[in-house]
């Protein structure tokens, strides 16, 4: 497991958690959502835009 696939896990636990979580408001739990998406937005962009890195390439075209 790299550590993309980690921060992704952990961010999907802390965006299905906090809707739980009593200590926020549903107004700090919107906000918190929708800040934690934009950075996955802006952390997967750069990670299929910025950076020439593949995980799986195929063995038979030789990449």
């Amino acid at each position: 497991m790299t550590t993309f696939h980690l921060i992704h896990v952990v961010v999907g636990a802390v965006l299905a958690g906090v809707n739980f979580w009593n200590m926020f408001d549903p107004t700090t739990r919107a906000y918190l959502n929708a800040i934690i998406g934009l950075v996955v937005l802006v952390y997967n962009a750069y990670y299929l835009f910025g950076r020439d890195n593949v995980d799986v390439r195929n063995k038979e075209s030789g990449s």
